[in-house]
């Protein structure tokens, strides 16, 4: 039986690779191939998410021994059902675990397992842009306010270091492949590791949009302890994808420059409006179409109109929490008690 770690780095497509991986079950069946998933839960089950994986690498060296028999175990047991001889597990956390690893790892190749480790490098000048905005504003990790890129970003060259720790510890196991040099990064993982992944059509984005970038770290800003993305997510908006483009609708609303064709297409219906008439309309007034608007001042007008608007929201919401506040003490409150807010 062979084990193939998959460590990252992060932002090197790794999210495709799971992703593929997830829904490729019944072809990695075909080839005798399973995917782990991410997380060691099959060696704790309680070892499903960041948080507890990382309570798991605070363990005794000899405990994290004892996780490779469990694991060997599980690949056992999988093996005897669907005669799996390939298991694969990814996680960009890994990255830098190498160290904290080794003891489970040692343990895996003496009871005959070959291991092998595979990990992918980019350019930190990509690297680190992209870096900074999963794990300096998406998923803000540190206390406090969110950092400025040129602060952020010299603390996050050091996880290159994991890279090095891996190449220091187990260096007859390491591959190293340049993300940069990968096309397509889900094709080259396939091979390297000679398995055929069935081709998907989704993609995972790279980098979402600059504004959501923005607000999301607007949002996090407020808050002093870490903030995951499901926050933003839940109360503002999980991405910018479904929100229209006011570009797009000052086009698909005030661009009135196919008037003339949409008339022309008609010729023979006015034709016949004319002859009821007794003159043509479509010889009468300016008979050339409005241009279309520059978006600009159209925008900067939406812009007035919904400061307006988060200025009155701001007095009902402070009027609607005052209320809540009465009435959990107990007060009565008759109608009529709130006047409606009016701007003068």
């Amino acid at each position: 039986m062979r084990l193939i770690l998959h460590v990252g780095m992060g932002k090197t497509g790794t999210s495709s690779i799971q992703k593929r991986l997830a829904n490729s079950t019944d072809a990695l069946r075909a080839q005798r191939a399973h995917y782990l998933g991410m997380w060691l839960d099959m060696v704790d089950p309680r070892v499903k998410a960041l948080n507890n994986q990382t309570e798991f690498f605070t363990q005794d060296a000899e405990t994290i021994r004892t996780a490779g028999d469990i694991l060997v175990s599980h690949m056992k047991q999988r093996h005897a059902v669907d005669g799996v001889d390939t298991f694969i597990l990814s996680n960009e956390a890994l990255a830098g675990k190498a160290i904290l690893l080794r003891p489970m790892v040692d343990r895996i190749r003496e009871l005959g397992v070959s291991v092998r480790v595979i990990a992918y490098v980019r350019n930190p000048i990509d690297w680190l842009p992209s870096a900074f905005v999963q794990w300096g504003v998406r998923h803000k990790l540190s206390p406090g306010r969110v950092r400025p890129y040129p602060e952020k970003a010299r603390r996050l060259v050091s996880w290159y270091r994991g890279i090095l720790e891996w190449h220091e510890q187990s260096p007859e196991l390491l591959e190293l492949r340049s993300y940069d040099d990968a096309p397509d990064v889900v094709a080259d993982f396939s091979a390297a590791i000679g398995l055929r992944l069935p081709p998907s059509p989704d993609r995972e984005l790279e980098r979402a949009e600059d504004a959501e970038i923005i607000l999301r770290a607007l949002f996090n800003d407020a808050f002093k302890a870490t903030v995951l993305p499901e926050r933003f997510n839940r109360l503002v908006l999980p991405n910018l994808d479904k929100v229209a483009r006011l570009d797009d609708v000052i086009a698909a609303c005030l661009d009135y420059s196919e008037t003339p064709q949409v008339v022309a297409e008609n010729a023979a219906f006015f034709d016949r409006v004319a002859a009821v008439c007794g003159f043509d309309p479509r010889t009468k007034g300016k008979g050339t179409p409005r241009p279309a608007p520059d978006p600009g001042p159209v925008k900067d007008r939406i812009l007035d109109a919904l400061v307006e608007i988060t200025l009155m929201q701001a007095q009902q919401i402070r009027r609607l929490e005052d209320t809540v506040e009465r009435l959990a003490r107990g007060e009565d409150l008759p109608p009529g008690s709130f006047p409606p807010i009016r701007r003068p």
